[in-house]
């Protein structure tokens, strides 16, 4: 490495800091006092002025009706909390490989917990737009346990003492600073459970690793072990990539500042939600963008006809947009890009009385979502009865676009490719694990590009144990590996849709619960299946009226299929449908056609 080359600029570092703490404040002060203003002048429009607004907590709407917030020209205002910091204030440390570093007692946080699921909240650097990632070895892929000392698993029984996982990996013992905390990102199982756990302890005669907390499932099959290394200094060896210190607030990252015309770059740290709205009616905010920060861009809760229109949602550290309780928000025509976690989350109506919180989200652009938290993170996730997911655009995640729960939601129209890019036994549109969801449509939508799988297929449809009542007709699936898998449920329709070149697996509707593996969840009385039954009032009408046959699993053999419809899909140079003999008994299988050309 070369010698360390400082730019001389210390004062105006504090001056330009300074500057930008006071016009965060000015600027937070600005835009809540016009909010207020027009709150209190019963205006029923308010036009924000374009530019820049940096804000350091909060905007607050809560208790107002009947108002627009708008920008002055489309997409003209930013909302954000990130630092701008102009690259002369940047410390190069190898001008030839692009090595800068950066230190700011504003990035110093606690230390990372022993374990957690995908992000603890480090700042984000964004360079034109693009977020750098955390330094990882190796760069591309996982390292595999060489073998496996101890499973490490959670065990069941609170009183019995928690044994990490230990185990045995060459490759790792090699590459790491043993001065620095070593945390590994991993898949330790299954391909649809991340994790990312902190290493206690390294044997450097034996080479045994050992971690400091247990994982849910343990380590071992069918994934073997895999895992990355992430944040250390050494791992920082390729463009924009970057490694973080929490306890001196440094982050050094290489980039070459060559292809783009850059005076500054964002450093997204600060933890909250930039817009909350609170017990509000017809609100409407349009062409206004939130951009590089590390919580939500705006939570709705308990409202009434709140809609974000025209919006961009870019660069945050986890999820972009959460509406919990009251009727009829939603997000459209808006595009959501670079989201460490889910896209939007919509939960909300009652599912006693089946009565419909009618959220929407509808026409928008959601990619590159997942990007810290790698499994169930999905652009959409629906909770509750009746929300509406309509003619939206889902690209680019490792596992689910769309992931729901619950009653009557409308799943329609929506283009969705490359997903499940690094998972396996994974679905695009999943659900899973309750006889209670009836309701809930999946049409018209189109699946393609999905990911390989290194176990168990991914499934552009996957209505996954027992899951029931479930409407998926007149889609389109194509160029992925396998098509619709059917978990046993009953009362699900499969009907008119259209599956071409999917080679693993066309159509799949089995009897888990008959002969499979999962014969001891409807055993045990106690697991999820039936306390989820218990939940809901099924002698009770609407659930009588509308599910009926719900009220007879206790006595009808709740391990049958019953009451499937598999009618007039066509196949297409894909695998031949697989269908449970049970399915034909106790169903409907009719008119489906399959060409092999």
């Amino acid at each position: 490495m070369m010698p360390t080359k400082r730019i001389q600029c210390f004062q105006l570092t504090l001056i330009i800091i300074l500057g930008c703490s006071l016009f965060s404040c000015n600027q937070q002060q600005s835009l809540q006092s016009r909010i207020d203003l027009a709150i209190r002048n019963k205006d029923s429009v308010l036009v924000i002025p374009d530019g820049k607004y940096v804000i350091d907590q909060p905007l607050h709407l809560s208790g107002v009706n009947n108002l627009v917030i708008k920008a002055d020209s489309p997409n003209g205002v930013t909302i954000t909390s990130s630092m701008d910091l102009p690259i002369e204030n940047l410390t190069c440390l190898d001008k030839d490989s692009g090595l800068y570093e950066y230190t700011d007692p504003k990035l110093i946080m606690p230390p990372w917990p022993d374990s957690f699921k995908g992000y603890a909240g480090w700042p984000e650097i964004y360079i034109a737009g693009i977020p750098l990632s955390i330094s990882r070895y190796p760069n591309e892929g996982f390292i595999q346990a060489d073998s496996i000392i101890r499973a490490g698993k959670k065990p069941e029984n609170k009183e019995t003492k928690q044994e990490p996982p230990k185990f045995l990996s060459a490759q790792l013992t090699h590459n790491y600073n043993k001065e620095l905390p070593l945390f590994l990102n991993g898949y330790w199982t299954f391909k649809w459970a991340d994790e990312i756990i902190r290493v206690d302890s390294i044997n450097p005669q034996s080479g045994e690793i050992e971690l400091a907390a247990p994982h849910n499932y343990g380590m071992g099959a069918p994934s073997g072990g895999l895992f990355y290394a992430i944040n250390q200094p050494e791992y920082v060896d390729t463009e924009n990539e970057y490694y973080y210190n929490p306890k001196t607030g440094t982050i050094r990252f290489i980039h070459s500042f060559s292809e783009e015309e850059v005076g500054s770059i964002q450093i997204a740290y600060q933890d909250f939600t930039l817009l909350e709205i609170q017990d509000c009616n017809q609100i409407k905010i349009e062409n206004i963008d939130f951009k590089y920060h590390n919580n939500l861009a705006v939570g709705i809760s308990n409202s009434k006809s709140v809609v974000i229109e025209q919006a961009e949602m870019y660069g945050l550290g986890r999820s972009a947009v959460a509406i919990t309780e009251g009727f009829n928000c939603g997000v459209r025509n808006s595009t959501l890009k670079y989201l460490g976690d889910a896209g939007i989350l919509l939960s909300g109506g009652d599912k006693n009385t089946l009565t419909k919180a009618t959220h929407f989200v509808e026409d928008c652009s959601i990619s590159y979502f997942s990007r810290h938290v790698k499994t169930y993170a999905p652009a959409l996730k629906l909770t509750g009865v009746g929300h509406i997911v309509r003619g939206n655009h889902i690209s680019f995640a490792p596992h689910n676009a769309i992931l729901f729960s619950g009653n009557d939601h409308l799943i329609a129209k929506n283009v969705i490719r490359k997903v499940c890019l690094n998972t396996s036994d994974a679905g695009a549109i999943y659900c899973g694990r309750d006889w209670t969801m009836g309701g809930t449509v999946i049409r018209e939508n189109t699946i393609s590009e999905l990911g390989q799988a290194s176990h168990h297929n991914n499934w552009a449809i996957y209505l996954d144990d027992l899951a029931s009542g479930i409407s998926v007709v007149n889609n389109l699936i194509e160029d992925s590996p396998s098509g619709i898998l059917i978990g046993g449920g009953r009362y699900n329709q499969i009907s008119n849709n259209t599956i071409i070149n999917c080679p693993l697996a066309s159509i799949v509707y089995d009897a888990r619960g008959y002969d499979d593996w999962f014969k001891h969840h409807l055993v045990d009385r106690e697991l999820s299946l039936w306390p989820r039954l218990k939940a809901v009032p099924i002698n009770q009408a609407p659930w009588s009226e509308r599910f009926p046959w719900l009220q007879t699993i206790h006595s009808d053999d709740p391990a049958i299929p019953r009451g499937a419809e598999i009618k007039n899909n066509q196949i297409i140079s894909s695998a031949p449908p697989q269908i449970h003999e049970k399915v034909y008994e106790y169903g409907q299988v009719a008119n489906n056609k399959e060409n092999t050309n």
